[in-house]
């Protein structure tokens, strides 16, 4: 009898159960079009008190949805749709009135500008739109007066490095537009370092096609990783900005300014900056280098799908390249400023000077690999340079007609430099015997300018599909410096007859210039009602020169007056090449798909004057590169895409210039004028689930690389422990990188956790005293971290990391090498009353299986407080402590070479700071997290 009123009672409380949870919420959703139905519009159920997901669903091909099993309470409806304005409405779930109809919900076309208020804003935090990957920066809380960096260290699939550099599912990001227009260029840190977070409303994530390729639709190979920060609506149509000025001990200061004043199409922006604390927020462009601008001119026009190439060293990709060592002082300031010209022009401009002075101190141990031994290379170096840069960018889009459009784009730089380093050394045998030793004092001055002009045509015929583009760009680049060089060496195995020390004291004047142009023109013509075949002719020529004269100390007359010939040469290059191309598009309900040939018919001419011999280099190339994208796509939240393409690579002017490079003694280069272009053979894959109602989301992306006539290193170890490299080209180099993002929500916890890891693989060749050395490196990097808001008023993020690397070497098997790198990072940020806020972070990092010295365990904890006060709370008043324990320090393991090499490198120790910021925005220092679907929180 008892288990019959246990079950009868279980029985009931089910009923109750239920009853309570018999709620329906149902309606027909339409747009102000003469009633149309929406359909897949997508019908969001939140709790009213807290924003928090109770369910969702979308509407049918007649506009209707219904959603069951909700529970007494009050909610917000909220209704949304990629076309059209979104739309809510409070709904009340009572036992009396359990069932809600809406008979009748019109959206509005997003073309229709409404003042309504029930028209928001809201989004989950991550979504999929079409192939962009688009960021609720609401839903990521940041602390007050925070930048868009910071901001970007949130969002899962996203990754900041030391350096500031960003990558985004596992490629990196070259381009940060606001608004879909350039801010001080093509700088990503102009953007991400100078901008406030607060401003931000979205963030989207996509591949930009080059201009010409977006009226084509094909990747031209000139795609770009890119970030579109797309502003708050209220940041649109007036003035924002932040002044902040700081000083600290150890004579540490720091103060930046931003002033934004935008209005419709206007944007204008001014940033200033100045300080010694390592907060560059600009990147560093080398104008005295032309490889940067021979890269971009050979990779323009050559037809084929672009690529990131990976670091030969899967170590350095894991580690994300540059790790911002050393010390830095920064000043800069700039102008951005674009709007529309009349009713056809849309002009872009930016100017921007920046001082840049880093200053290293570094201690470096290398053993190097030898065919039956090896031997220890030990330095110390300092290095204190100073550059001096002014960028000026100009463009103008200009739509002649529906048909016609002409786009120009013009930039010029102008660069001083000046360099001085000093480095002490010693070279060890395997006994641990002393073989030589000695220093090296460099120092010179230059300068440098650079032009570059960008002219493309496009046209559009009357049917859809038929377009014609063609594309002009010239580029020419100058330098000219002025160096000295004072080495002393002392030998210890030098045969009786000739002396144990060795000097070098000469001054050189080194002046090089490239000049280039680049034509290519396309035309696309549709074949059925979903393809198109395109057909494209290119050509291109690039010509570099260098000269260099050399003279030595005369110890007579105490001038530099002895020309040396061995180290005077003029060298002249001359490179261009020839392409034609076919490709077929085509895009279907759930798939597209584009392949293509390109005939490429490349020449390298260089011509070398070298005392009173002369040398002529003729090569000539033809390659086949063909080229494969495909793209599926699952659902709308759902895709995979797949890139293959064959890709060249010129060798540069230092590696075909035969002439010693000495200003290191020890370590001598010289270039190889028989050096063959690089030919790779490159698969990417891309995978992207988002479903952005449960707040998961899934990014892996991976790239398999295989090298013909690869670029490598052929070293001469003669019996001083002199090192003697040359280039040389090898077959077999392989490489693979790869990175896998998984986040989740943490309901229990408020919260969310992403998992995540990097990956590695690198084959690679060598050469040491005429022996063959392969190389293979693995790596693998899996992390956690959490971010976690058990209050409103404060913000936890917990991430733990393991970095493993091991290189096996076929010269000397006994010298492969394993080592580690752990991680832990925390970071809490608490609102106190008063408008008090508290910040602080902590990194560990723990270095093992290293050289004796260098399994440093580096503790970094830095920590604020800060105040926020005045009408609005336009005034924040903070003290930060940077590096409390007073352990920074660089250290960093390469591994991929002839050698293995432990470096160590003097940081920015600890110091303290405090600054005063004044916003110009009414709203104040404000977080950047703003009300929204908070299911990331839940």
């Amino acid at each position: 009898m008892q288990k019959c009123y246990l079950w009868l009672l279980i029985c009931c409380l089910s009923l109750a159960a239920n009853a309570q949870k018999n709620g329906v919420i149902k309606g027909i959703v339409s747009d102000t079009s003469a009633g149309r139905p929406v359909a897949s519009a997508t019908i969001t159920l939140l709790k009213k008190k807290d924003s928090s997901l109770v369910s969702f669903t979308m509407t049918n091909e007649k506009g209707s949805f219904e959603i069951t099993g909700i529970p007494a309470g009050e909610y917000r409806l909220l209704i949304t749709h990629v076309k059209y304005h979104s739309l809510q409405r409070t709904v009340t779930i009572s036992a009396t009135a359990p069932v809600v109809n809406f008979p009748s919900l019109i959206l509005h076309d997003l073309s229709v500008q409404l003042n309504e208020v029930e028209i928001t804003g809201e989004a989950p935090p991550v979504t999929l739109i079409g192939d962009t990957i688009q960021y609720n920066a609401g839903s990521f809380k940041t602390p007050p007066n925070s930048s868009v960096e910071q901001l970007l260290k949130k969002l899962p699939g996203v990754q900041v490095a030391k350096d500031g550099s960003v990558k985004a599912q596992g490629q990196k990001v070259n381009r940060v537009l606001v608004d879909g227009k350039e801010f001080f260029g093509n700088d990503p840190k102009m953007a991400t370092k100078n901008l406030p977070a607060d401003a931000v409303d979205k963030v989207q994530v996509y591949d930009r096609l080059s201009d010409a390729a977006q009226l084509t639709g094909f990747d031209d190979g000139n795609s770009e990783k890119t970030i579109n920060l797309k502003l708050k609506q209220d940041k649109k149509k007036g003035m924002f900005g932040k002044a902040m000025a700081g000083a600290g001990t150890s004579d540490r200061y720091e103060g930046r300014f931003n002033i934004n004043a935008f209005k419709g199409a206007r944007q204008f922006s001014a940033i200033g900056m100045a300080n010694n604390t390592n907060a560059e927020g600009f990147s560093f462009m080398d104008m005295m280098s032309f490889s940067g601008e021979l890269n971009r001119m050979r990779q323009s026009g050559s037809g084929n799908a672009s690529f990131t190439m990976s670091s030969d060293n899967p170590a350095a990709a894991l580690m994300g390249g540059n790790n911002g060592n050393g010390i830095t002082t920064a000043w800069g300031g700039g102008i951005n400023y674009n709007n529309i010209i009349g009713k056809k022009t849309d002009f872009t401009s930016s100017y921007f000077y920046n001082r840049y002075n880093p200053y290293q101190e570094s201690e470096i141990q290398r053993q190097y690999f030898l065919p039956d031994s090896s031997y220890f290379y030990n330095q110390r170096a300092t290095s204190d340079n100073l550059n001096n840069s002014h960028r000026l960018n100009l463009g103008a889009d200009i739509q002649i007609d529906s048909l016609h459009s002409v786009k120009i784009s013009s930039s010029f730089g102008y660069q001083e430099t000046r360099s001085k380093s000093y480095s002490k050394y010693e070279t060890l045998s395997e006994d641990q015997q002393l073989a030589n030793e000695g220093f090296s004092n460099n120092y010179s001055t230059g300068h440098g300018s650079n032009f570059r002009n960008d002219v493309l045509f496009r046209k559009k015929f009357q049917r859809k599909g038929r377009t014609f583009s063609l594309n002009l760009q010239n580029s020419s680049n100058n330098s000219e410096s002025n160096g000295s060089l004072l080495s002393v060496n002392h030998f210890y195995n030098r045969p009786a007859s000739q002396p144990n020390y060795d000097s070098i004291h000469q001054r050189n004047t080194i002046s090089g210039n490239m000049n280039s142009y680049n034509a290519r023109a396309v035309y696309t013509e549709p074949l059925f009602k979903h393809s198109l075949i395109e057909f494209s002719i290119g050509n291109s020529y690039t010509k570099t020169t260098s000269d260099k004269i050399t003279y030595d100390y005369n110890g007579d007359n105490g001038k530099f007056d002895q020309p040396n010939p061995a180290l005077t040469n003029n060298f002249e290059n001359a490179y261009s090449y020839t392409n034609a191309g076919i490709r077929l598009r085509t895009k279907q309900k759930k798939y597209s798909l584009a392949a293509g040939l390109n005939w490429q018919d490349a020449s390298l001419k260089g011509t070398i004057i070298a005392g009173t011999k002369d040398s002529v280099i003729r090569q000539t190339f033809y390659n086949l590169l063909p080229s494969l994208r495909f793209q599926y796509d699952f659902t709308r939240y759902r895709n995979l895409s797949i890139n293959y393409a064959a890709i060249t690579n010129q060798p540069n002017m230092s590696q075909l210039q035969p002439v010693p490079d000495i200003s290191d003694p020890l370590n001598i280069r010289e270039g190889n004028p028989d050096l063959k272009p690089e030919l790779t053979h490159a698969v990417q894959l891309n995978f992207i689930s988002v479903n952005p109602f449960r707040n998961k989301n899934l990014f892996a992306f991976f790239n398999v690389q295989e090298t013909q006539n690869k670029i490598v290193d052929a070293d001469v170890v003669d019996s001083l422990g002199i090192k003697y490299s040359r280039p040389v080209n090898v077959n077999g180099v392989f490489n693979m990188t790869g990175s896998i993002n998984l986040g989740l929500p943490l309901r229990a916890l408020k919260g969310t956790v992403n998992f995540s890891s990097n990956m590695g693989y690198s084959k690679t060749k060598q050469f040491i005293n005429n022996v063959s050395n392969g190389i293979s490196t693995v790596t693998l990097g899996p992390s956690v971290r959490f971010d976690l808001n058990p209050a409103d008023k404060l913000d936890l993020s917990f991430s733990a990391g393991f970095n493993y690397y091991k290189t096996a070497y076929s010269l000397q098997p006994a010298l492969n090498t394993g080592y580690f790198l752990q991680q832990y990072e925390g970071e809490v940020n608490w609102q106190l009353p008063a408008n008090f806020y508290v910040s602080t972070s902590f990194n560990y990092a723990i270095n093992s299986r290293r050289t004796d010295g260098f399994n440093a365990k580096v503790p970094l904890w830095n920590a604020s407080v800060s105040r926020q006060f005045l009408r609005f709370n336009r005034g924040e008043l903070k003290l930060s402590a940077f590096d409390i324990l007073n352990e920074n320090v660089g250290i960093n393991r390469s591994t991929n070479q002839n050698y293995i090499e432990d470096s160590r490198t003097k940081n920015l120790q600890r110091f303290f700071l405090l600054s005063f910021t004044y916003s110009l925005s009414k709203n104040g220092l404000v977080t950047a997290a703003a009300p929204g679907i908070r299911m990331i929180r839940r």
